[in-house]
């Protein structure tokens, strides 16, 4: 963490110097998780911009890995008039967090983004749902895709989510993480929630009708947001999770694994080491725990409850608190034990 510290007071130190621009947590959140997916060990983010890291597949589909090969899910052959299939794709939550390898992706992000002929980033596989970059040259301007499912949504599904950008309903960001990720959402348990309107960001968490999968879906109104996509997806085997996931602490015996993500950054400037202003996003699950506690120097601490193991939060703090200072989180038990510490 001491390498951490010392980013994070040299960022501050920074911003003494030079008004901090609006920070922008979707990216910050969506860095956290494919710098998780890469690393082991959880790390913290800096105070002005730092990240706390923060499927099915069938085997006619050409181009997946076979390691992710699973029997179908009962029922999931139900689909709403709202979306419609895709060549050669599984639909609902069989396509998602399939690992597949490039030529597929690419395939199916050319039925996303038609105008776009790039090819993409080179990955080892790439995760049905999840954000991936195309490739850039001097001079050519930043494009990502989200790897598509196979539910592609109607131009009226499309125009039903573009009406409202920042959704208050949960079904309504069920509806718009749909059309991000092209896998139907409409269906799924949304099992916690946060939203904040002067962050302009919501998390949300729901598990599929199978309760195999899980995503996590973060919304942002915020135009620094540009050009990336204002939503994010990521998608979880929760009976299959490895050393690329958020894992917070390794499944036992009749326990699930603890799982952890969040990023967030300084909201101000600092003046001789002291700051002022943080925000935290992010999302986990540890079972047994009944709230989580966020706190930054010795501010308030903001509660967050915790149902049947799940939680999200879009956190801010209005403190003032030493440079070197790194946001605190803990899960608490019914009895107000600590029962996990976080990142």
């Amino acid at each position: 963490m001491e390498d951490v510290r010392e980013v994070s007071a040299e960022l501050h130190r920074l911003a003494d110097d030079e008004p901090l621009q609006p920070l922008d947590t979707m990216q910050v959140l969506e860095r956290g998780r494919r710098g998780r997916r890469r690393r082991r060990l959880l790390g913290a983010g800096g105070a002005a911009a730092g990240v706390a890291a923060v499927a099915l597949a069938v085997s006619l589909v050409p181009n997946l890995i076979a390691a992710d090969k699973q029997p179908t899910v009962a029922g999931s052959g139900q689909q709403s008039a709202s979306f419609e299939p895709v060549p050669g794709v599984p639909r609902g939550e069989e396509a998602a967090d399939q690992r597949i390898k490039r030529a597929e992706a690419e395939r199916r992000c050319a039925l996303q983004n038609p105008q776009e002929k790039r090819p993409l980033q080179p990955q080892t596989y790439y995760r049905v749902g999840d954000m991936t970059q195309y490739q850039i040259k001097s001079g050519q301007q930043y494009a990502e895709c989200t790897v598509p499912g196979g539910d592609r949504p109607t131009a009226a599904t499309i125009a039903a989510a573009a009406a409202d950008p920042f959704p208050r309903s949960t079904a309504d960001q069920l509806l718009k993480c749909s059309v991000q990720s092209w896998i139907d959402l409409t269906g799924w348990r949304v099992v916690a929630s946060a939203r904040s309107d002067s962050l302009t960001r919501s998390e949300l968490l729901a598990v599929s009708p199978s309760g195999r999968k899980l995503v996590a879906c973060g919304i942002s109104k915020s135009k620094t947001v540009a050009p990336r996509s204002p939503v994010s997806t990521a998608f979880f085997t929760l009976d299959r999770l490895g050393s690329s996931d958020p894992i917070l602490a390794p499944a036992t015996q009749g326990k699930p694994a603890e799982l952890f993500v969040a990023g967030g950054g300084g909201l101000g400037s600092c003046t001789n080491d002291t700051c002022s202003g943080y925000n935290w996003v992010g999302w986990g699950r540890v079972p047994n725990a009944t709230e989580v506690r966020l706190s930054i120097g010795n501010g308030p601490v903001t509660k967050v409850p915790v149902k049947d193991g799940w939680f999200a939060f879009t956190w801010e703090a209005h403190n003032k608190y030493d440079i070197k200072a790194q946001p605190k989180g803990g899960a608490y038990d019914q009895n107000g034990k600590l029962i996990r510490s976080f990142p």
